[in-house]
């Protein structure tokens, strides 16, 4: 397992993990928090229109990938298929794997391969985590990754 904190990743890698994780994984999720926890905009609300024809289903929990809460909470994960079109609109939606944070946009942006954890980020506490051994990641510029076991 491999950690990436949000000042080891330029703006312009931000771009190449993107393309790199639609490429490989099948499915992009992320999780909205409830509106009592965190305001919700109109640019959320637009993402998930945008995303609508992708989506595979909505799984609630009681956090996101990344984060627990108390039990009472239900929290919505949505899960989208990787295609180009989903791509596009995620690619546009932010410039940095950590500006996936409420309100303006959904939580913690994380990549799927066969229903398993292949990259998950925790945005408001600045980290990621890449669960594969991804030569083609962990050796892009302008990213530095230290491995956690």
């Amino acid at each position: 397992m491999y950690e990436l904190k949000e000042t080891d990743l330029t703006q312009e890698a931000y771009r190449q993990v993107l393309d790199r994780l639609f490429d490989i994984c099948d499915t992009v999720s992320f999780a909205v928090l409830p509106k009592k926890m965190m305001g919700q905009t109109q640019t959320l609300y637009s993402l998930l229109q945008e995303l609508e024809p992708y989506l595979r289903e909505v799984v609630h929990m009681n956090g996101t990938r990344t984060n627990s809460f108390d039990s009472h909470i239900s929290v919505p994960n949505y899960y989208y298929c990787t295609c180009p079109a989903s791509k596009q609109v995620i690619m546009r939606a932010a410039d940095s794997l950590f500006r996936w944070q409420q309100p303006s946009l959904p939580e913690d942006l994380s990549f799927l391969r066969k229903g398993e954890e292949y990259f998950v980020t925790n945005a408001h506490e600045g980290y990621a985590m890449l669960f594969a051994e991804d030569k083609h990641l962990l050796e892009l510029g302008g990213t530095k990754w230290s491995r956690i076991d």
